[in-house]
């Protein structure tokens, strides 16, 4: 489609040929400069159409990356704060147990501790009690030693100091009890201290933790709403840019059709011409050489060949051959010819093209794209390294170049190959 002009003008040229005169055969081309705007419309306001799908394919395509990036982050970050709920569930359950626990151990050491003070209570007053009798009473072992010194039987006497030393005895226990008691109350009282403090502690750690789990859930729900819509964004541009494609690769096809049709047509005119060159019928300002010359002093940034198209990621042919040039910089004509037509396409911006009649036997045709502006317009004859136009950006382009086509025989050939 880079030479539609010229390959929409050989349909045109054929059916000529098939019913002119023979002035008009001799010079099919002054017919194609005459019909020529008429018949390249259809094609190249398709290709305006495929450029802008392309470009509506660029932009889906970029937005569904960015909606595939902001998904993957979302999940992760869903993820992450999924796990970190799960472990704040998980200690949450741990510290409830441990908090039960030592609430459990607390309960414990308050009982214990009201026995132990029901124990000391009773202790001290036994204690009091037996203090309270011997006051009364008076020293026990005294009186029996009394009653034996006025004449008590001495058996009595044995058996009184033995109750009383009994007696003295229980109550030298009761008071060790009764100390044992102060001990065990004091531990007691000491433990419900500190098992209330750590109870307290971990009520307020827990609620702490209750918190942080309430907000974590809350976050995920949210989060997880998110990551909802932002699937659903990626539904709808995945959809947006496989539509696009769809509809490029629809239009491709149907031009890459007309391409190959057009280019049987392109080659029947090429015949023909070696045909008249054989009758020593000349091309209209062809200088008869052999070779191309160089279209600007530019160093070459993307050669002519198959490569993966950046954006669709089709293997497919670079027709021609790009040149460094800076924007307004000149481009030459290659070799003698006349200028078919210059004209804007969607794809290949501002055009010129270039018939150079045959070389080497064959029908050479070049085509001069991206350019700012032109030098010549169609019909004019120019010569080999004459100024023709000024490179630039135009159409489908991401900087300043020229990009270079031969076409032989009808067909895209590499430039290098006659330059």
């Amino acid at each position: 489609m880079r030479s539609s002009r010229i390959l929409i003008a050989l349909v045109l040229a054929s059916t000529l040929v098939a019913g002119a005169t023979s002035a008009s055969l001799a010079d099919p081309k002054s017919e194609l400069l005459k019909e020529k705007k008429n018949l390249s419309g259809d094609l190249g306001d398709a290709k305006d159409d495929l450029e802008h799908s392309s470009k509506e394919y660029v932009a889906a395509k970029q937005a569904l990356d960015a909606a595939k990036s902001k998904l993957a982050t979302a999940e992760n970050y869903l993820g992450q704060t999924r796990g970190t709920l799960a472990v704040a569930k998980a200690r949450d359950a741990q510290m409830r147990a441990k908090l039960a626990e030592s609430e459990a151990e607390l309960t414990a050491a308050r009982t214990a501790l009201d026995v132990g003070s029901k124990q000391l209570d009773a202790s001290e007053e036994a204690v009091k009690q037996f203090t309270l009798e011997t006051l009364q009473g008076g020293d026990q072992g005294l009186r029996a030693f009394g009653d034996l010194l006025r004449g008590e039987n001495p058996t009595v006497f044995g058996e009184r100091i033995s109750l009383t030393r009994s007696v003295s005895d229980a109550q030298v226990a009761t008071m060790d009890r009764l100390e044992a008691s102060r001990i065990i109350l004091k531990v007691n009282r000491d433990a419900v201290h500190k098992l209330r403090d750590q109870v307290e502690a971990k009520r307020k750690e827990a609620a702490a933790n209750l918190v942080t789990t309430q907000q974590l859930e809350m976050s995920a729900e949210n989060q997880a709403v998110a990551v909802a819509g932002l699937v659903d964004a990626r539904k709808s541009a995945k959809g947006a840019a496989n539509k696009a494609l769809q509809e490029d690769a629809a239009k491709v096809k149907q031009l890459e059709n007309d391409r190959a049709r057009l280019n049987a047509e392109l080659k029947a005119l090429a015949e023909k011409e070696a045909r008249d060159a054989a009758k020593g019928i000349k091309a209209p300002g062809s200088d008869g050489g052999g070779v191309l010359s160089r279209p600007n002093g530019g160093i070459i940034t993307s050669p002519y060949g198959m490569r993966v198209h950046p954006v669709t990621h089709v293997y497919k042919l670079h027709d021609g051959t790009d040149f460094r040039a800076a924007c307004g910089s000149p481009v030459r004509a290659a070799a003698g010819g006349r200028v078919i037509s210059e004209y804007y396409n969607g794809g290949y911006g501002n055009r010129l093209i270039l018939a150079n009649g045959i070389m080497r036997g064959k029908s050479v045709v070049t085509t001069y794209n991206h350019l700012t502006r032109y030098a010549v317009r169609s019909g004019a004859t120019v010569k080999r390294g004459q100024v023709i136009a000024y490179a630039g950006t135009t159409g489908y382009s991401t900087g300043c170049h020229l990009h270079f086509m031969v076409i032989v025989n009808g067909q895209t050939v590499n430039p290098m190959g006659w330059l």
